[in-house]
């Protein structure tokens, strides 16, 4: 009898404390409007939003599974989290991964602002993508990236991203390959699918003022302490001077400095190649290396890269690199009428210009000073006297002195301080360092050992006044 006793008491008890804990009402949770509001803000299900966005994907970071997005409209950028409820679909509604889902893509958001929850993320279906671009124009001055014949706004905010890592547009390089998206006309996003990385020439003495070309990409005459830009990828890197060459594959990985020492390569001897030429039309005239040639008959050049012109009255003129790397080739030229024939004066100026260009471009290195025989050392003299007299023929033409404005006006690189720059390849020193102003394109490296080495595309102006730079600081290198 006292142990049933008991046993009421215990049930009464347990029954009074399950009463209290759930705020003293004994009714089933689904008939309690506050229980369930709270039920379902802990419970997180599929397509529970309150927000929608056009947004560009900036970064993704798989380990706090959490995506950083930039407001198409206002630029603003916010950053949410996702899980396994998150869904995730490509333009055509194809359910696809976040690893999948590309920074600097244009998406469709929804998410729930409370807990910044990403319920939903679609590639958006209106948005212009235009994939592994290779052959564009951008125009960083007037904000611009031309594709073809179509021309694009870039926005003020665009968002550029490589390797994962958000970069500024410009630190783009011409050779890189990028995808891009936007809107209509005005783009908002951009990845680098095939970035750049560094060469640079060890023991280079034997082919200085030769050529170096890497993979038909990048052609260039070599210096003494250079360091060139070169596409992501692998590569024949071919090094040449005086018919003399040396060839080895090198695979570029993007941002990171690869070396080539020349000194261990195996050179070839000099040799030469026989090209037969076919010009279209038939009274086109060729000039190699700043010398007319007779392409009636084989044209015998060593190996290695010439340069070559071909002109004809009423055709465009066809002016570029020609490679000899082997003992016979035919080599096709046809060239394409001219809209505007131009005049016979206005065609033997560029054919002049080429001429000086070749000669400036390809003088006697040291090496070959020292061992130079009697004709050499006349063929030197007459460069000099025909640099001498192109010099006072553009002093006399320019009696407003625009070349001396060049001296006058310089860029200058602020910073960061104590590494070292390179303008195009060619090194100019240890910054806070200076070239003279000219209006173009260039591209300015800095480099600093134990740091990641970085470039720059520059779009300088022909205004009458000094332009300064300053870059941010160098990062350190992983290794």
């Amino acid at each position: 009898m006292f142990d049933k006793m008991l046993t009421r008491i215990r049930y009464a008890v347990a029954l009074a404390a399950l009463i209290a804990l759930t705020g003293g009402c004994a009714l089933p949770a689904q008939h309690t409007n506050n229980t369930a509001v709270q039920a379902q803000a802990t419970i997180k299900t599929p397509d529970i939003y309150d927000s929608e966005d056009a947004a560009v994907v900036v970064k993704k970071d798989a380990k706090a599974g959490t995506i950083q997005l930039q407001n198409i409209a206002t630029s603003k950028r916010y950053t949410l989290g996702y899980d396994g409820t998150t869904r995730i679909f490509d333009k055509n509604d194809v359910a696809i991964s976040m690893q999948q889902l590309k920074e600097g893509s244009v998406v469709t958001v929804r998410f729930y602002r409370p807990d910044k929850s990403l319920s939903y993320i679609k590639e958006n279906a209106d948005a212009l993508n235009l994939p592994n671009l290779s052959n564009y124009e951008l125009d960083l001055n007037n904000g611009e990236i031309t594709v073809g014949k179509e021309t694009y706004l870039l926005s003020s905010s665009v968002v550029v991203v490589s390797n994962g890592i958000e970069t500024e547009p410009f630190e783009l390089n011409a050779m890189d390959v990028i995808s891009v998206w936007g809107y209509q006309d005005r783009i908002y996003g951009i990845n680098v699918e095939k970035g750049h990385g560094y060469l640079r020439l060890e023991n280079e003495d034997y082919f200085v003022n030769g050529w170096v070309d890497v993979g038909d990409k990048v052609i260039q005459k070599i210096e003494e302490d250079m360091l060139l830009v070169v596409p992501e990828g692998t590569f024949n890197a071919m090094v040449s001077n005086k018919g003399s060459s040396a060839m080895q594959e090198i695979t570029f990985a993007r941002n990171e400095e690869m070396v080539w020492d020349l000194g261990s390569v195996e050179i070839t001897v000099v040799q030469t190649g026989k090209i037969i030429f076919t010009l279209t039309p038939a009274t086109a005239k060729m000039v190699i290396d700043g010398r007319e040639v007779n392409t009636s008959k084989p044209v015998e050049l060593t190996y290695g890269l010439h340069s070559m012109r071909i002109t004809a009255d009423g055709y465009d003129t066809v002016a570029q690199y020609i490679k000899v790397a082997e003992p016979s080739a035919n080599v096709s030229v046809e060239l394409e009428k001219s809209s505007e024939p131009e005049s016979k004066e206005q065609e033997s100026e560029p054919e002049k210009k080429s001429e000086e260009d070749v000669q400036e471009e390809t003088p006697v290195g040291k090496k070959y000073a020292l061992n130079a025989s009697d004709d050499d050392e006349e063929d030197q003299e007459e460069e000099k006297e025909s640099e001498e007299r192109s010099s006072e023929k553009k002093d006399d033409e320019d009696p407003e002195g625009i070349l001396s404005a060049s001296d006058k006006y310089k860029v200058y690189i602020d910073a960061p301080e104590g590494v070292e720059a390179y303008l195009n390849g060619s090194y100019i020193g240890i910054t806070p360092v200076d070239f003279p102003k000219a209006a173009g394109n260039y591209v300015v490296t800095l480099r600093k050992t134990g740091y990641q080495t970085r470039s720059y595309t520059l779009q300088i102006d022909s205004e009458k006044k000094d332009v300064n730079y300053s870059f941010t600081e160098l990062v350190e290198s992983d290794e």
